[in-house]
C-alpha cells in the first residue's frame, strides 16, 4: 500500500525563526503541511506574525514550488480573536481580549489586507485515521455536531477522556509543562510551547493512499 507523508505543525506564535528551521527538512519533500491554528500572537521576535504570516501564504499559494503537495492552514482561536479585532468598530471586549492574550493591535490593518483568507479557514482536516483540529473536541458528539467555539478553544475534558471518534485526533492549543509532545490513545497534543520553550513541532505522519469519508471543513 502506498503512503503519503502528512506534517503537522503546532501553535507557531509568531516565531519566525523556528518556523523556517522545522520547514528546512520539509521542503522538497511531497509532504502536506497542515498548520493547527494560531500563527499569530505573542511572537517573542520582532514583526514575527508577519514574517511567518507571510511565509505560510507564500507556501500555501505555490506549494509545487517547495516541493510540497499542499498547504492546509486551519483556524485557532487566535486567527478568530483577530478577527473579531478587525470588526469595525470592534467591540471593545474584543480587542481586550485578543490583546490579553498576546494580540497585537499593530497587525490589524496587515491582515485586514487578507481579511477573506483569515475567514475561510476550515477549522478540521481529516487524513485517514487522523483529524486534524486546533483544540480538540467534545467527548461523546458527532463531529458533524461538534460546536465550532469547542473545536477551537476546548481543553477538559477533551485532554482527559476518551472523545469517541473513529480518529486519532491532533492538536495543538495546549501545551505541557515539560513542552514535549502528548501522546495518548486518543489524541496527540503538538503544541509544545514555542513562543516560551523555544521548542516548535512538526510531527511526520504516514497516511495511507485511501480513500477516506469527510474533507476539511
Amino acid at each position: 500500500m502506498s503512503r503519503t507523508e502528512v506534517v503537522a505543525i503546532g501553535d507557531v506564535h509568531g516565531c519566525a525563526s523556528l518556523l523556517e528551521q522545522e520547514l528546512t527538512p520539509h521542503l522538497d519533500s511531497g509532504a502536506e503541511l497542515i498548520f493547527l491554528g494560531d500563527l499569530i500572537d505573542r511572537a517573542p521576535e520582532p514583526d514575527g506574525d508577519r514574517k511567518v504570516l507571510e511565509r505560510v501564504w507564500q507556501l500555501q499559494d505555490n506549494p509545487a514550488a517547495f516541493g510540497l503537495a499542499g498547504v492546509t492552514v486551519l483556524m485557532g482561536n487566535h486567527e478568530q480573536m483577530l478577527l473579531d479585532a478587525m470588526d469595525q468598530p470592534a467591540p471593545e471586549e474584543d480587542q481586550d481580549l485578543w490583546e490579553m492574550n498576546g494580540g497585537n493591535r499593530e497587525l490589524v490593518s496587515f491582515a485586514a489586507e487578507r481579511r477573506d483568507w483569515f475567514e475561510q479557514l476550515p477549522v478540521t482536516a481529516i487524513r485517514g485515521n487522523y483529524l486534524f483540529v486546533h483544540a480538540g473536541v467534545r467527548p461523546g458528539i458527532p463531529l458533524e455536531e461538534q460546536d465550532f467555539v469547542d473545536l477551537i478553544w476546548i481543553r477538559q475534558p477533551f485532554l482527559s477522556r476518551p472523545h469517541g471518534l473513529p480518529y486519532t485526533v491532533v492538536h495543538g492549543h495546549t501545551f505541557r509543562s515539560d513542552y514535549q509532545v502528548a501522546h495518548l490513545p486518543h489524541r496527540i497534543g503538538i503544541d509544545t510551547g514555542a513562543y516560551e520553550s523555544g521548542i516548535l513541532t512538526a510531527l511526520p505522519l504516514e497516511i495511507p493512499d485511501e480513500p477516506t469519508e469527510g474533507a476539511d471543513q
